[in-house]
């Protein structure tokens, strides 16, 4: 669940924590003490599930385990640029899975 919640960081960008933050407090309506429960908040939730199911699952995708396998022999820019493509491979799963 960690590594999860890393790579939504890492999509989401540098105010990531503001952002969950954010869409945590829409879901409960603002009060934290007693979250708000309706239509929009169950389908946001069920569509957030879906996401972190979908990040999860990246690790199978084997375009995903190629680049991950050759990133130790490469210099680190290289290494750098394999996470940025890692990590635009897993938005773009993310996109396509919220089209359907």
């Amino acid at each position: 669940m960690a590594d999860t919640m890393d790579a939504l960081k890492n999509i989401l960008g540098d105010d990531a924590e503001d952002k969950i933050k954010t869409v945590m407090d829409s879901l409960s309506g603002g009060n934290s003490s007693m979250p708000a429960v309706n239509t929009d908040s169950i389908s946001e939730i069920m569509q957030l599930k879906g996401i972190m199911e979908h990040l999860t699952n990246n690790r199978n995708d084997p375009r995903t385990n190629l680049l991950m396998s050759l990133k130790p022999y490469m210099r680190s820019e290289r290494q750098r640029s394999i996470d940025s493509a890692v990590r635009l491979l897993g938005i773009a799963n993310v996109v396509k899975m919220l089209k359907k």
